[in-house]
């Protein structure tokens, strides 16, 4: 089930999501973009985290982290002035300087069972 949260769009920012998952094996993704009229769908995105069976990979596929079932892991965001970013998974860097636009204004989170997430957005 795809749930999203209306951000308010700043380009100089951080995010941390805050992130339980109920069952490594049925997965996840947390994606930022810009939300269509009706904020039930991105029509494009900046960053896109998936995760399968454990694994957590970042929007070019690549393997960046892992996780486990009913245990809270974090992926904090900082997006800067210049539109690039850096990635972080438990205060672990996974990318820094990455070139995507940052002044999106939704988030959208693919969950299954009971699954959540905890946004936290700072300016």
């Amino acid at each position: 089930m795809k749930v999203y949260q209306n951000v308010t769009g700043v380009e100089e920012s951080t995010l941390e999501f805050n992130t339980l998952i109920e069952d490594s094996f049925s997965g996840f993704s947390i994606a930022a973009g810009t939300g269509n009229s009706n904020g039930d769908g991105l029509l494009n995105t900046g960053f896109i985290f998936s995760g399968s069976e454990g694994y957590i990979f970042d929007q070019s596929g690549r393997f960046v982290g892992g996780y486990e079932s009913e245990e809270v892991f974090n992926i904090y965001v900082h997006c800067k002035s210049d539109n690039t970013m850096s990635f972080f998974i438990n205060e672990v860097l996974i990318a820094n300087n990455y070139s995507a636009p940052t002044g999106f204004d939704y988030i959208e989170f693919d969950k299954h069972g009971g699954s959540n997430m905890n946004i936290t957005h700072s300016y």
